[in-house]
């Protein structure tokens, strides 16, 4: 039975974290693989002034901004070159700008201070999707289906959109349209949910950091590897146009209203329900509720893998991928989330997720 002199040390390790939730117990600097050494408090003279307002979350989403902003700041002269730097500069001024407000300015009310937080890290990632088509028609002006399709080749003796056509019949597209179109709301219901709605703990950070690895990988793939998709690449192979309907006409002007159009490797609609599954099940430890949403995601996820390639947007190569970004999300994550928490309890930082009382609670 843990003794009266023990509890103010406690709550000011749930302060530390914003949440009992998923809390350890940290003992000082080598409980993080530290020391006590002049070099390791010169880092830490460095490192905790700067991780009182920059959480790991926003180092990685900065580090990805600079990187977009490099590569355009980098390409040859376009009239999409004012507006994508735009774009790139601009959205690192908001967040950086968004952490100082939130983290750094105390006298400014909590819940203001978490809303513009809150606001600024999914605005910018939404921002950065939506802006991708001009921004890899800048960076990447060749695109590399030959490649891909050569690969789905050897790797599995066909080209499964073209092999799939034998199911293009109006139920059946339209069954996997939904599905396809589905992902928006995922998303948008997993970001809602995590980031908004529910109490701030360490499944928040885990829910960043992974989502994150996921969009930041993903689109640098997308530079790395343009390409169209077999809609566009391999046209003139198909009998015919897809039979859909009322979903498929939803998915077909949605993309063609906010798609990047060269977005095929990874594939994002493969890799990020599939990491929700696994934030979800990751969770069911914790709190059982989450069965339920690990299930029904899991689900939606299966038939949105299969639309992608039904529906002509995905060679097969970009699903292994949006696979293997998934499991790289779904291992790091935790861990990444784990790490950072110990190391902001060992040093006397709140939680990242911190903006208020009520949260320290």
């Amino acid at each position: 039975m843990p003794s009266a002199r023990a509890e103010p040390r406690d709550k000011a390790i749930v302060d530390a974290c914003g949440s009992e939730d998923g809390c350890s117990v940290v003992e000082g600097p080598s409980a993080v693989g530290g020391s006590d050494t002049p070099a390791s408090r010169a880092r830490s003279a460095i490192l905790v002034p700067l991780a009182r307002l920059v959480a790991l979350q926003d180092a990685m989403m900065l580090a990805y901004l600079a990187i977009t902003g490099i590569m355009v700041w980098a390409a040859k002269e376009s009239p999409l070159k004012p507006g994508c730097a735009r774009v790139a500069y601009v959205s690192i001024a908001i967040h950086a700008t968004a952490c100082f407000v939130a983290r750094g300015l105390t006298g400014v009310p909590s819940r203001v201070r978490g809303v513009i937080y809150r606001a600024s890290i999914v605005g910018v990632l939404i921002s950065s999707y939506l802006t991708l088509r001009n921004f890899l028609q800048l960076v990447r002006t060749d695109a590399l289906d030959d490649r891909l399709v050569h690969v789905d080749l050897t790797l599995f003796g066909v080209e499964p959109a073209l092999w799939l056509e034998r199911f293009n019949r109006p139920p059946i597209i339209e069954w996997f349209s939904f599905f396809y179109f589905s992902y928006f709301f995922i998303c948008a219901a997993y970001m809602l949910t995590v980031v908004w709605f529910m109490r701030p703990a360490r499944r928040t950070t885990e829910f960043a950091i992974g989502t994150l690895i996921v969009f930041g990988i993903g689109q640098l793939g997308y530079t790395a590897v343009p390409g169209y998709g077999p809609i566009k690449h391999l046209a003139d192979q198909f009998r015919g146009p897809i039979a859909g309907g009322f979903f498929w006409g939803c998915v077909s002007r949605t993309v063609a209203a906010g798609g990047a159009m060269k977005d095929i490797f990874p594939s994002l609609h493969t890799a990020t329900p599939l990491w929700f599954v696994f934030f979800a099940l990751h969770q069911i430890h914790r709190d059982r509720r989450w069965r339920w949403p690990a299930l029904v995601t899991l689900f939606f996820s299966a038939n949105i893998i299969f639309s992608t390639m039904l529906l002509r947007w995905h060679y097969a190569i970009d699903v292994v991928a949006g696979f293997s970004l998934a499991i790289l999300a779904g291992v790091a994550a935790p861990r990444l989330a784990a790490r950072e928490e110990a190391w902001r309890q060992s040093v006397g930082l709140e939680g990242p997720w911190t903006f208020s009382a009520r949260e320290r609670r």
